[in-house]
């Protein structure tokens, strides 16, 4: 490359310079090497619109279903709540993959539709088929991203205990593409008056009504923290916390209450899944 003053002909390089710099762009454009293509291969492959299991009688395996925390207030709009738990791609990962890969990490989002990242199936932790087998309280299932599931590269849930300080980063849950132990998640139901935990263990986990869930290994209850938020390219999102928030009741707080959403309407789930008394 020459300099700016050396003459080319009877022009300077700077013409010259620019058209170079013109044809490279049109170059990266066309291979999909720029930041502004890798965005939108991104919001393709991330924000495609997908449909959840239409399950009224409750959560079974191999179900399409969403994490949806009810309670927790929108990121920069705390008069609205309700995030939903998804895959989140930095400006460091865009530029190896545009599509969630092993080691992304999970996030709160506040996206208005369901789309692939934040749609999980529930796997059985076993070796044994329970396709269309309900599930119960205090029984052991995977989450798996949808969209992996699609590439025939199952990517689970994960969360490691006591990481090495200052390698985790804020972000403690993240997808792996091997199913261990730390992949293992149960459900709980919610403290209720009328009713005792122990009395519900065994029943089937009811869709679009309060639940905790629990990672296994840890014993300690899946949040989210609204306090604690991050920017990405959809905007501001939360931060997920594995902690037991309880109140002087010992009752779980609001950011560790969830619901396993599915797109029915809520006249049908009260009278499918009624709570025995």
């Amino acid at each position: 490359m020459y300099s700016n003053r050396t003459l080319i002909g009877n022009w300077l390089d700077d013409t010259t310079l620019e058209e170079y710099k013109l044809r490279q762009f049109r170059k990266q454009m066309k291979s999909g090497g720029m930041m502004l293509a890798k965005y939108r291969s991104m919001n393709r492959n991330l924000n495609a619109p997908t449909e959840l299991t239409q399950a009224s009688t409750g959560i079974a395996f191999d179900d399409r279903v969403a994490l949806y925390a009810p309670h927790v207030p929108v990121p920069q709009n705390p008069d609205k709540k309700g995030v939903l738990l998804g895959g989140r791609l930095d400006s460091i990962n865009i530029m190896r993959s545009q599509d969630l890969e092993d080691g992304c990490v999970l996030a709160g989002l506040a996206l208005p539709d369901i789309c692939e990242r934040n749609t999980f199936v529930i796997t059985s932790p076993d070796y044994c088929t329970r396709s269309g087998e309900g599930l119960k309280y205090y029984q052991p299932f995977l989450l798996a991203l949808s969209s992996s599931l699609k590439r025939k590269r199952p990517l689970y849930v994960r969360y490691d205990p006591d990481p090495c300080p200052g390698l985790s980063g804020p972000y403690p849950l993240y997808l792996s593409g091997n199913p261990v132990c730390n992949c293992r998640w149960r459900v709980l139901p919610v403290k209720k008056p009328d009713v005792t935990r122990f009395e519900l263990e065994g029943q089937r986990v009811p869709v679009n009504q309060d639940i905790v869930i629990k990672h296994c290994g840890t014993n300690l209850n899946l949040g989210l923290d609204p306090k604690k938020c991050g920017i990405g390219f959809n905007g501001t999102v939360c931060m997920p916390i594995m902690k037991n928030c309880l109140d002087v009741y010992k009752r779980e707080e609001f950011n560790n209450i969830w619901q396993i959403y599915t797109p029915v309407p809520d006249d049908q789930v009260s009278q499918n899944n009624s709570t025995p008394t």
